[in-house]
């Protein structure tokens, strides 16, 4: 259950952050920033090599001195380092870094550094306990590894656009969440792998596939692909806007007052909503008040309709809120600066003003965070959508940019948490400085008896008290990096998709133990307090107070186990004027901006197609885990997650705010631009049998664009610069438009990555699992033969360890507590108290 970490890792306990100690090369490109910003946001020590683009201009000199957007967003705190990979000098430099680093993050073309003889095979000779975490679009091996991706491109080929958009407009989400997948499984991947190498000495390498990891983290793209056999919905999951695959989500429009559109739903108690609508005139409804919300699935489209015809007339601010207060789950579509305006947010500190290091030098510091609603962030706010429930936040100032100061909240912020965002480096930090600081001994390579399946996370066991996607989607990932993961439910709230028996249940729950506890028997606290204490780590995704209501509150607790890392997934956080708000990831969606922002410029009814932030959610409920064990082995002590899913959309749209409090333009709807660097071209086209998503983010790309075309409207020069092509996009997208429809799908992304762009089709779910030559060869589908469901299939873990591909040590359990005996009598029962127990309700 315990791993001690290697000593070069430690350092005073004065300096905070959780991974405070861990040395950390950045050699990467715009796919792999986010993963070593997460980092560097946990107090990891982290050096930039690799480069990317700045992304869009900043409107104040003094801050686009220090680079735009996408430098402000990713690349605050880090130090940087020029490093010439192309020169002998350059290597060496980087081989030097290398062996004197805990962790690599890096996005080479495969086969780059092999060739420069400092790929992980030649720098673990010198650093035993290195982890290297290669990100790459397809992985480093397979018919595909060459190809050149973007978010666009990852998104159209993982799945993602499969089911975001409308029939026949594919778009993309907002924010390239593709790389944010990638990002976060990256950061808990390599923290968990620095965590093993402590007690070990051994490092290892991760070859980690964007295409794998957006494939493997789609809600219910493969649920509905593998079971069609049982479920009532079309095999091949379709674009349908924001209506949610059961139906009971989509966006209306509201006419009455300031307009709007609002996202409506009856959960997650029908009636309530039922009769609410009767008491308001609504004469359509009676009929399902008090049937079983099973049955009222059954008829959800007829009830749905009535919705949107209920709700058309009314304004959508007062709708959203009522229904609120009802405990009736809708969501208000908010645009930006109304996410700035939030007062939820302003509660909880979640925004912090940044400055540029003169103006932080005159201040005394680097940020300040914990401004009001916003910081400053939003330049102008539509305040009377938001004043109902907070004050709106004043206009924004100049000489600072306001980004989210964190991705969850710490009970021991001050000394293993987060770190206060930074501004981007404006000066190189030289190679002897960094080695200097990095100076440490060698670290010992120690005997390993394990067999090939080490994982990283073996040996932690966690106690999982999560339900539906959120929370389950976080422990799967825990559970396949080899943590001991006990999905702890009762027969009562295990109803379809928390059931065994329900497909959805297996897609999320493999790499997991089943044990039934009901916390409503006398004698559940007892038990629960008996496994907490063997367990390294609790995560619960209810609502904001259930667990305290069961006598599980973070206090009591932390006396039983001081070590446990307790992890709460609640919809706004457990403070805050939102405290008690009803969300579910579509709600989310549409309250933290995503929705908004996911949209073609004359629509705003469409927003992601799947439940995008319950896995968002998962993710960083993972990393912050992994970063708050390694943090244990510093300060010996657990600490309190305070994780909100609310904070968390927005934290994914981060470099909105950035824009919206700094940029020379406020974010919008603009359908598949990339609203961050905004590359051109980065559109998706029609071809003869569905679509290409292409992206071009460098000369070099533009040339062989030019040159595959031979078109001689592109013959202009300037069009090298992207500044140029943004000024003739329509034409641009014309010239492609034509080229497009002319050929396959697959014949147009052939032909773009020959010429050196990147490029692929939009592939469905079948394309995914048939016709995907890259899934195939690198073993990505799984075939397993379940106890209920029979012979299936199942995505592997997102990468190859050490050249390996991981197969789950569990399927999904067959039925409830179907480990009962194994968990309880780990936790000190006998095998008679545990068949008395099951008797008499207490582990049922």
């Amino acid at each position: 259950m315990n791993q001690s970490v290697n000593p070069r890792n430690r350092d005073s306990a004065a300096v905070h952050g959780a991974l405070s100690g861990l040395r950390v090369v950045d050699l990467t490109g715009d796919s792999g920033r986010f993963a070593t910003k997460l980092l560097t946001e946990l107090g990891a020590d982290v050096v930039r090599v690799g480069t990317g683009s700045s992304g869009l201009p900043l409107a104040d000199p003094a801050l686009s001195a220090l680079g735009g957007v996408a430098d402000w967003w990713y690349d605050g705190g880090k130090r940087r380092c020029r490093v010439d990979l192309g020169t002998a000098e350059g290597q060496d430099a980087y081989r030097r870094l290398a062996v004197a680093a805990d962790v690599v993050v890096e996005t080479e073309r495969p086969g780059r550094l092999a060739d420069a003889g400092i790929d992980y095979p030649d720098i673990n000779a010198d650093n035993p306990a290195l982890v290297q975490v290669s990100i790459t679009p397809f992985g480093r091996t397979g018919p595909r590894a060459q190809w050149l991706g973007s978010d666009l491109v990852a998104a159209a080929m993982g799945g993602v656009m499969a089911l975001t958009g409308l029939a026949d407009r594919p778009l993309n989400v907002w924010g390239r969440q593709a790389y944010n997948y990638a990002g976060f499984v990256a950061a808990t991947s390599g923290v968990a792998a620095a965590l093993s190498a402590g007690s070990t000495g051994r490092g290892a390498h991760l070859d980690l596939s964007i295409h794998e990891t957006v494939t493997g983290s789609i809600e219910n793209l493969f649920m509905q692909y593998f079971f069609d056999d049982l479920l009532p919905l079309p095999k091949v999951a379709p674009r349908q806007g924001a209506l949610h695959w059961l139906r009971a989500y989509d966006l209306a429009e509201c006419v009455g007052g300031s307009g709007g559109y609002v996202m409506i739903t009856p959960t997650p108690t029908p009636d309530l909503l039922l009769e609410w609508m009767v008491a308001t005139g609504s004469d359509e409804v009676d009929k399902w008040i008090g049937i079983d919300p099973g049955e009222l699935l059954l008829n959800v489209d007829e009830v749905m309709d009535a919705v949107r015809r209920w709700i058309r007339p009314q304004d959508a601010r007062e709708v959203w809120w009522e229904a609120q207060e009802r405990h009736v789950a809708f969501g208000g579509v908010l645009d930006i600066a109304e996410v700035c305006a939030n007062p939820q947010f302003a509660h909880r500190e979640f925004f912090a003003d940044v400055n540029p290091p003169d103006s932080a030098a005159a201040n005394g510091s680097l940020a300040s965070s914990g401004t009001s609603a916003a910081g400053t962030a939003a330049r102008t706010t539509r305040s009377a959508s938001v004043d109902a429930h907070g004050d709106a936040a004043p206009a924004s100032t100049t000489g600072s940019v306001t980004m989210p100061s964190r991705l969850v909240r710490w009970s021991d912020a001050g000394r293993s948490g987060a770190v206060a965002p930074s501004p981007p480096a404006g000066v190189d930090t030289p190679l002897d400085e960094v080695l200097a600081s990095w100076a440490a001994p060698p670290a010992e390579a120690r005997n390993d008896d394990s067999d090939g399946d080490r994982r990283p996370l073996d040996g932690i066991r966690v106690a999982d008290f999560t339900w539906v996607l959120a929370g389950p989607s976080a422990t799967k990932l825990l559970g396949d990096l080899g943590a001991d993961v006990i999905r702890i439910q009762s027969e009562e709230r295990s109803t379809i998709v928390n059931s065994p028996d329900f497909p959805y249940y297996f897609v999320w729950n493999r790499s997991k133990r089943s044990a039934t506890l009901d916390m409503k028997h006398p004698d559940a606290l007892a038990a629960a307090r008996r496994l907490i204490e063997t367990c390294d780590v609790l995560i619960e995704n209810y609502s904001a107070g259930v667990l305290d209501s069961w006598g599980l509150d973070w206090e009591t607790v932390h006396e039983w186990n001081p070590r446990l890392v307790y992890v709460t997934m609640s919809g706004c956080g457990h403070d805050g004027p939102w405290r008690h708000v009803i969300s579910y990831a579509p709600t989310v969606h549409a309250v933290s901006g995503i929705t908004h922002l996911t949209n073609f410029a004359d629509r705003g009814d469409v927003g992601p197609g799947f439940s995008l932030n319950d896995h968002l959610a998962g993710f960083a409920a993972a990393v912050s885990t992994v970063g708050a064990l390694y943090a244990r082995e510093r300060t010996g002590e657990g600490q309190r997650i305070d994780m909100a899913q609310l904070e968390v959309g927005t934290y994914a749209i981060g470099a909105a705010i950035v824009r919206q409090s700094a940029g020379a333009s406020a974010p919008r709807p603009e359908g598949n631009r990339d609203g961050i660097a905004d590359h051109v071209p980065n559109e998706v086209y029609a071809t003869e049998d569905g679509f290409v998503a292409v992206t071009v983010a460098e000369p070099a790309q533009w040339l062989g664009l030019v040159g595959l075309l031979a078109d001689p409207r592109l013959d202009d020069p300037s069009l090298v610069t992207e500044a140029a092509r943004r000024d003739r996009r329509s034409m641009i997208d014309a010239v492609l438009g034509e080229w497009a429809a002319g050929r396959t799908a697959a014949e147009a992304a052939d032909a773009l990555q020959g010429a050196g762009v990147p490029a692929g089709p939009v592939q469905s779910s079948h394309e995914l699992y048939a016709d995907d030559p890259q899934h195939a060869a690198r073993g990505f589908w799984q075939a397993v033969d379940h106890a209920v469901f029979g012979e299936r299939t199942v995505d592997a873990f997102a990468g190859l360890w050490n050249g390996r591909r991981w197969t789950p040590r569990h399927l999904s359990p067959a039925y409830l507590g179907e480990h009962n005996f194994d968990v309880w009598a780990e936790a000190g029962y006998s095998t008679d108290e545990i068949a008395e127990g099951i008797g008499d309700g207490l582990f049922r």
